[in-house]
């Protein structure tokens, strides 16, 4: 399906998945299968000898999103191709726009509760901590706090931020059904 190889790798990876689970896997299962199919694909090179350049965001659920960055340029390109992360929480500061005038100061807009984090292939503003993705790096964000540890992982599961369906069936894994 689809005409890239963006689409091409995207359906790849969700027929992986669909393939090896006929039930909803916990969060840190599903965390290790896709990091180790992004392990797969990016060791993998063109006819040509080219790597891959890999970035992607996917959704699951309403409080969980995976974000991977295998960057890299094109032959004769000097744009590199990776992603940074910000994670904007209380206390709340200004932040001014790296390509224009602009600046929104967030306290302003936002209740101690909330937290967000923003992922892009480069900082979009000048007074704020982007962190780099390292090479072949997968970070789970849950709420918008990115989680490194497995342990980390299974408490956002412990807090109902798991995976669930209506078609399929909870995980029989250790963990799951919380």
């Amino acid at each position: 399906m689809g005409d890239t190889d963006s689409e091409a790798v995207f359906c790849a990876i969700l027929n992986s998945l669909k393939y090896k689970f006929d039930s909803l896997p916990t969060l840190s299962i599903l965390y290790d299968t896709i990091q180790e199919l992004c392990r797969e694909i990016c060791e993998s090179t063109d006819e040509s000898g080219v790597e891959p350049i890999f970035n992607f965001l996917l959704m699951c659920g309403a409080h969980v999103q995976f974000a991977y960055s295998w960057p890299g340029c094109r032959p004769g390109s000097q744009c590199w191709n990776g992603l940074h992360y910000v994670v904007r929480e209380y206390p709340f500061h200004k932040a001014k726009l790296l390509d224009c005038d602009y600046a929104i100061d967030f306290a302003e807009v936002t209740t101690p509760e909330d937290r967000v984090s923003v992922i892009a292939t480069e900082p979009l503003t000048t007074d704020e901590k982007w962190i780099e993705f390292q090479k072949g790096e997968l970070i789970l964000f849950d709420d918008g706090k990115p989680l490194y540890r497995m342990d980390e992982i299974e408490e956002a599961e412990c807090q109902g931020h798991g995976l669930q369906s209506k078609v399929l069936p909870p995980s029989t894994f250790i963990g799951a059904g919380i």
